[in-house]
């Protein structure tokens, strides 16, 4: 037991450390703030200096609830399928900040109040728009690509630029949907 045990800690360490690899933090001359570039957690957010404005933002979410509940009975009657969203960010950039808390909300709800999680990514990139994580250029940022995985394959069903037509949960159910 105490074996089976040491192993899981094992791969729980190697698993954290190659995650956070993919993380790295920059100085943004004109922000005077440390960055996030590359893939990252709400906690490595949480730690950030500019965290207080992604704070200050979240009095302003509201969800819309019609949408969230449409999008879980969508996703309930796809058992087998699954979808993810990248969600490219710039901790300098006003934009990704104010909708970086509906985006958390969103799928925070989706997981907890309906039992339908979508995996995400967060993937901080830099004002090149370089993200430390994969090879993805975001066209514009705050960037959301909306994928379902077929047989283990990530495929791009849909993506958000800059700001949701809608609201983000209208958007992703209208995606989803077609």
């Amino acid at each position: 037991m105490k074996k089976f045990a040491f192993v899981i800690v094992i791969c729980l360490l190697s698993t954290s450390s190659s995650f956070s690899q993919n993380l790295k933090w920059e100085n943004d001359e004109e922000k005077s703030y440390q960055i996030p570039v590359g893939l990252c957690t709400w906690s490595d957010l949480e730690q950030a200096e500019f965290f207080y404005i992604v704070r200050n933002n979240s009095g302003n979410v509201i969800l819309n609830a019609d949408a969230t509940v449409n999008l879980a009975e969508v996703l309930e009657s796809q058992p087998n399928t699954k979808y993810e969203i990248d969600a490219y960010f710039g901790a300098w950039d006003e934009e990704s900040l104010k909708q970086l808390p509906h985006f958390y909300a969103f799928v925070m709800t989706m997981g907890a109040k309906y039992q339908q999680p979508i995996e995400y990514k967060l993937i901080g990139c830099n004002r090149e728009f370089n993200d430390n994580y994969n090879d993805m250029v975001p066209p514009t940022l705050p960037y959301y690509a909306i994928y379902r995985i077929d047989n283990g394959e990530r495929v791009v069903i849909g993506e958000i630029l800059e700001q949701p037509k809608l609201s983000f949960e209208e958007d992703v159910l209208n995606i989803i949907k077609h």
